[in-house]
């Protein structure tokens, strides 16, 4: 099984560590996209994890097109980013072991995320990482680049 950290680009897996609000990009119903921020976490197994609730419209678009982008900003460098595109994997959360983790990992207290019965995890199963570190005046000067 492929671990995120392994694989992520050289000098950007501290972005998938640190606890940083990712911006979460599913397509819509009519194929637009739509975004919401998102916190994630790293499991133990080493895949890229979320969490979501039956009733959100993040849920209801990957249920229907699973594919996806999560872009992570280092908020001290808001030119250095790394991008997820990847296919969403959801499943059941009975537990409540994905919240926890996040929970864990943003310091908030677990017992703020009472169980629910319509809470699903959702995996990340990246098909390509996108590292990126723009200066400002490259971006000003339009001397981006795009993959």
């Amino acid at each position: 099984m492929p671990d995120i950290l392994n694989d992520a680009p050289d000098g950007y897996r501290d972005l998938l560590r640190e606890s940083l609000t990712a911006v979460l990009t599913t397509i819509d119903v009519d194929g637009h996209p739509r975004s919401a921020a998102v916190w994630f976490f790293v499991d133990d197994d080493g895949q890229l994890k979320g969490s979501t609730y039956s009733d959100l419209y993040q849920f209801k678009d990957l249920r229907r097109n699973p594919r996806c982008s999560l872009l992570i900003i280092d908020f001290s460098d808001p030119f250095r980013t790394l991008e997820v595109r990847a296919t969403a994997e959801l499943t059941e959360d009975f537990d409540s072991s994905a919240v926890r983790k996040l929970a864990h990992k943003y310091g908030v207290d677990p017992a703020e995320a009472p169980p629910r019965h319509d809470r699903y995890t959702i995996t990340y199963h990246p098909r390509q990482l996108l590292g990126r570190r723009f200066w400002a005046e490259q971006f000003l000067q339009g001397q981006g680049t795009e993959q």
